[in-house]
């Protein structure tokens, strides 16, 4: 889809042919992005998955961020630039015989026979065996599961899981929309275009392995609240400050932070949400945050009315999106959840340790 979508955008003529292409390259995104961050998660134990999950987001979206803008000085027309960018795409035909499917995703669908050859196939790459009680327990659970078939509308009837995606989506949200509006204020920070565009972009590789290093240490709500409050005191800062270096400095302080925020967030979504509905979950959360960015627009035009106000604006989405955080479970450790009843005694646990860490703050120490 993003192959036919980007070459037939050479194409086009007019806006509604142009928009319409677009769309179908926007239909390959989830798929090229999220699909693959799933299944890596899955396949790595809960000991590795920052570290890997995120490491490959530093280098390559990171390093994609930083040569677009000189990829698009050095061919000079946007037609050139989008045969560059859709030529490597044809690496696709040779997913189906390299990557093999989620074999959680065929336990939760019934499907042990499928799952199990998946499985040997990862003894016979990595050269270990599956204890065979372990495969015994597997096939035990996979059958469980055979007639469940969940969906996204089952996490719904859920409260728990209901009251779950809705913060997750509020936070999703507020984190796309500020690192969008920061995309679009680069050009009225006061440095040329594409050299700040390239600044704000290299904070991706720092700040996405500094995520990677930190969050099994601080945790994932730690590691999405602290960086957006702090978003939040930056924009405003830049905002009480004329453009030039100072702003830019901030702006791209700002970056560097919603970048680790945003990563977490990827992160934590797709650790909430049970096998069944994972990809349709953290799906869900891309196309909410989408349909909120189509304020950022407006946002960073309201700078026409009063030259702050975008950053107000932006300031306190930030302070809003670390509210929201406080109320969803943290992960960190904790082996994804297989079926919706799994997340809602993740969601349970995280609850009862947060009101047992609250009541016993009103005990008194050992001590006294």
């Amino acid at each position: 889809m993003a192959i036919i979508g980007g070459v037939g955008s050479i194409y086009t003529r007019g806006l509604w042919d142009f928009a319409f292409c677009r769309f179908l390259v926007g239909t390959s995104f989830d798929n090229c992005f999220m699909i693959m961050f799933i299944l890596v998660l899955e396949y790595v134990g809960p000991k590795y998955r920052s570290l890997i999950g995120n490491i490959s987001i530093a280098l390559f979206y990171g390093g994609g961020a930083i040569s677009l803008p000189w990829l698009a000085i050095w061919l000079g027309d946007w037609r050139r630039l989008l045969w560059v960018t859709c030529i490597p795409l044809l690496m696709i035909i040779f997913i189906p015989f390299t990557i093999p499917e989620s074999a959680r995703w065929l336990s939760s669908r019934g499907r042990t026979r499928e799952a199990i050859k998946v499985l040997k196939r990862f003894e016979r790459i990595n050269g270990t065996k599956i204890p065979q009680d372990v495969l015994d327990d597997f096939i035990v659970s996979s059958n469980k599961q055979k007639d469940s078939n969940e969906s996204l509308k089952d996490g719904f009837k859920s409260p728990p899981i209901r009251k779950m995606i809705i913060y997750m989506a509020l936070t999703s949200m507020g984190g796309a929309v500020i690192f969008d509006t920061l995309v679009r204020l680069t050009e009225g920070l006061g440095f040329n275009f594409f050299i700040t565009f390239t600044l704000v972009s290299a904070t991706e590789i720092p700040s996405v392995i500094l995520v990677a290093f930190t969050l099994d240490r601080l945790g994932r709500r730690n590691l999405t609240l602290i960086p957006v409050i702090t978003t939040g005191f930056l924009i405003l800062a830049a905002a009480s400050v004329p453009k030039g270096t100072a702003r830019v400095t901030l702006a791209v302080l700002a970056r560097f932070m919603i970048n680790m925020m945003m990563t977490a967030v990827t992160q934590w979504a797709t650790e909430m949400f049970p096998t069944a509905v994972r990809a349709s979950g953290t799906s869900l959360m891309h196309v909410i945050s989408f349909a909120a960015i189509i304020a950022s627009p407006f946002i960073a035009f309201s700078e026409r009315l009063w030259y702050t106000l975008p950053f107000i604006i932006v300031a306190g989405i930030a302070f809003s999106a670390g509210v929201f955080t406080l109320q969803l479970p943290e992960t960190k450790g904790i082996p994804m959840p297989q079926t919706i009843q799994d997340a809602e005694k993740l969601i349970q646990m995280n609850m009862f340790c947060r009101n047992r860490s609250k009541s016993d703050e009103g005990l008194p120490s050992e001590k006294s």
